[in-house]
Formats: structure tokens, C-alpha cells, sequence
């Protein structure tokens, strides 16, 4: 008697999780070792082993992989190895860009945020770009803690620096020729004051490949996060997709979520 079974799948379970290559110790931008992509460890050792026994194991055992000599190199070979990697995740955990065994510590010690779903990857590239901002908020340094918090997100930095000081960027409140006071909702007492040459605006691009939760939690929570404490005090951020370099007008309002053209 044979009896048909019909199965019907619907389609991914509702409390399933979006899952990114990180998730499985993967990422785009991994380097291969520069000391031992080639060549392991265990094999120089191993080949060192066969030759430091001298003429006599060398003419018995040659191009034998069976045995207990082959195993006593083999398991020297391995333990030599493994001090020689000991030395390279001592550098590598040196810096949160490189770091592994150490990430929590980094993040602990730069106060980094992690949620739930986060990858080791997502916090190494938050600790990396925290590291970077250290050497203070100049131009250069700004832009390579974005694009390292950012990787293939950011697009660019946008300033507005006005042609010289007597012809400061729009918006700028209060002008003095004609004397000009700012909104009255942007006021802190007596008049506001804010100028987009105290404004950094970053461009940035949403992947294919990147959940609508995931770019905006990057966008709202962790470049903010970055930008608060990094920024002085006077200056203020935001970002946008889609700038144009066309008719490029900044108004006083929030930045629309599609950029400004």
C-alpha cells in the first residue's frame, strides 16, 4: 500500500533572525596572515624536525608520514607553531581593529556599545573607529573613524566653510551685515546662534544586502554615538543618502531621510 505525503512550506518562521556573514565568522574585508599565509608554522617546524635528526632517520624515514617518529615531529611541530601564533595574537589583540581574545576588553575599555545581534565584526569596526577618534577631532581623523565605523556604508564628509570669514556659509545666524537673528525655535536666550560651518554632514549609502533595522541603528545609534563624543561641544551632524552635488542647498530643518537635492 503506498500513501502520498504532500509538505507545504509558508515561508520563514516569524521569530527568525536576519543573519549576515559575520554571524558565521565571515567578512569581506579579511586579510590573509602576513606571516603565515603561504607557509604554516608547523610545517617549517616539522620539516626543521625531520632534518635536526640527523643523517640515519633522514635515509629510514624519508618521505614517510607513518610512524612514531613522523608523530613525535609532528606534535613538536604543532607545539612550536602554537608559540609562534601565541606572539601574533599578542600584536593583533594589541589594537581593536586586529583584536579577537581581547574585544570584550576593548570594548569595555572604550565603552562601546553591543546589541544583541551584533557580530564580532560589528563591535571590532565600533571599537576601531573609537581607537581612531583618540588622536582627536581633526579633518583626517574624523573621516577615518567614519569610513572605519562605516566600511562600504560611507559615501563622504561634507563641510561648509564659506569663502572666507566675512562671507560665512548659509545658513548662518545671527548676520551682522545686514544684522540678521536666527529662528526663535533654535534659540537658547536672547537670539540663536549656529552656523553650518560648526555642521558636518555625512553622506552615506544603504547596501542591498543590509536590513532597513540594521542601517538604522548604524546611521542612529552608533555613528551618533561616535560623532557626539568626538565633535566639540559648538559643532553639530547629521547624515543623509542620496546628496546631490547638483543645487545642493542645506535648510535649517532636519535632513530628510533621502538626502537634499
Amino acid at each position: 500500500m503506498t500513501t502520498d505525503v504532500t509538505t507545504k512550506l509558508e515561508g520563514a518562521p516569524t521569530w527568525s533572525r536576519a543573519r549576515s556573514l559575520g554571524h558565521y565568522g565571515a567578512v569581506v574585508d579579511k586579510m590573509n596572515s602576513q606571516t603565515e599565509a603561504r607557509v604554516p608554522y608547523a610545517w617549517v617546524f616539522y620539516r626543521e624536525m625531520r632534518a635536526a635528526r640527523g643523517s640515519a632517520y633522514r635515509t629510514v624515514y624519508s618521505g614517510q608520514k607513518t610512524g612514531f617518529v613522523h608523530s613525535e615531529n609532528v606534535a613538536l611541530a604543532r607545539s612550536e607553531a602554537a608559540r609562534w601564533r601565541s606572539a601574533d595574537k599578542l600584536a593583533n589583540n594589541s589594537l581593536p581593529v586586529t583584536s579577537d581574545e581581547r574585544l570584550p576588553a576593548w570594548r569595555e575599555i572604550l565603552d562601546v556599545d553591543q546589541s544583541p545581534d551584533d557580530t564580532m565584526h560589528d563591535v571590532r569596526l565600533r571599537c576601531a573607529s573609537r581607537y581612531r577618534a583618540g588622536t582627536g577631532c581633526s579633518e583626517r581623523a574624523v573621516d577615518e573613524a567614519i569610513e572605519t565605523l562605516l566600511g562600504d556604508v560611507f559615501v563622504r564628509c561634507w563641510r561648509f566653510d564659506g569663502s572666507d570669514l566675512a562671507n560665512p556659509p548659509y545658513v548662518t545666524y545671527p548676520l551682522y551685515s545686514p544684522y540678521t537673528t536666527g529662528p526663535a525655535i533654535y534659540s537658547l536666550g536672547n537670539t540663536a546662534w549656529l552656523s553650518f560651518r560648526c555642521h558636518l554632514l555625512v553622506e552615506v549609502q544603504k547596501p542591498p544586502t543590509m536590513t532597513q533595522q540594521a542601517f538604522l541603528e548604524l546611521m542612529n545609534v552608533h555613528l551618533f554615538s561616535l560623532l557626539d563624543r568626538l565633535l566639540p561641544v559648538w559643532a553639530t551632524f547629521d547624515w543623509a543618502t542620496n546628496v546631490s552635488t547638483t543645487g545642493f542647498l542645506l535648510d535649517i530643518s532636519d535632513m530628510d531621510f533621502d538626502g537634499l537635492t
